[in-house]
């Protein structure tokens, strides 16, 4: 069964520029890979006051970070309202790359009673979630709390674990886990999830330190494990330029500024 286009896809994206090569190998990997109609939103905090994702963690309005471990930790959860509680949404974190059309996740079935699926079902890891965004509605807190109170958003698996359930196909593979090959047909997503090994810090503290700015993260960086995780970074981010969705693409003018976060 196929449902309706355009897939709408929010993408889990720091506000302060620090991630654009991600951003340029998600977004050509998913266009690569599908020829649907597909809509990317580059959710990230904002300091418009008009914004759905606005934030002032200094007079502590809108998003409260001050307990996320990334600049996005909660906004995921603010997926279904922000679509009005209508129709189907894709969550996905940015340090991704697909390998599979997203339209075969776009057109799972929920299974009976399911209205959210992620890997581990129950478990509920949220790197990639598929919701059905009106019946997910009762089970989450009203989004008010989830944007202003600080750590409500670390009790909302507990309320959607009963109605989640695993999608077909590994739509979240974590740095290749127990896979022999990356090109495994199983794969659908492959995901550099564990920060200090993330191949695209290689381009990215570099362009940061051109501009005179730090990345979110300040930890020390780490080869990673499996080579083959820069090789198709490095393939997939040349490819990306060469068709036009190079890492300025996604360049926002105007940069958030202090996430608050750890306050």
């Amino acid at each position: 069964m196929s449902y309706p286009d355009p897939i709408r896809i929010f993408v889990g994206t720091p506000a302060n520029n620090e991630d654009l090569e991600c951003q340029a190998v998600l977004e050509w990997s998913l266009r690569k890979n599908s020829d649907r109609a597909i809509e990317i939103t580059w959710m990230m905090l904002s300091r418009d006051p008009a914004s759905f994702w606005y934030s002032d963690p200094q007079k502590k309005l809108g998003w409260r970070t001050d307990t996320w471990a990334t600049p996005f930790s909660a906004l995921r959860w603010g997926i279904p309202a922000a679509c009005n509680f209508k129709g189907r949404a894709i969550y996905m974190d940015c340090d991704m790359i697909a390998v599979a059309d997203i339209g075969e996740l776009w057109d799972q079935t929920f299974p009976p009673g399911k209205r959210l699926l992620a890997k581990g079902g129950a478990e509920l890891i949220s790197c990639v979630m598929l919701f059905d965004c009106a019946q997910v509605r009762q089970h989450l807190p009203p989004i008010d709390q989830l944007k202003g109170v600080p750590g409500r958003y670390r009790d909302v698996r507990q309320g959607l674990a009963p109605i989640a359930a695993n999608y077909h196909g590994d739509w979240n593979c974590r740095d290749g886990e127990d896979y022999q090959s990356l090109s495994d047909p199983r794969i659908k997503i492959l995901h550099y999830t564990n920060i200090p090994t993330q191949p695209n810090h290689r381009y990215a503290r570099e362009r940061l330190a051109r501009e005179g700015k730090p990345h979110w993260w300040k930890g020390t960086d780490q080869p990673h494990p499996r080579r083959e995780f820069n090789e198709i970074f490095d393939a997939h981010l040349l490819e990306a330029i060469d068709a036009g969705y190079g890492p300025e693409r996604y360049r926002v003018a105007t940069e958030f500024g202090d996430y608050g976060r750890g306050r």
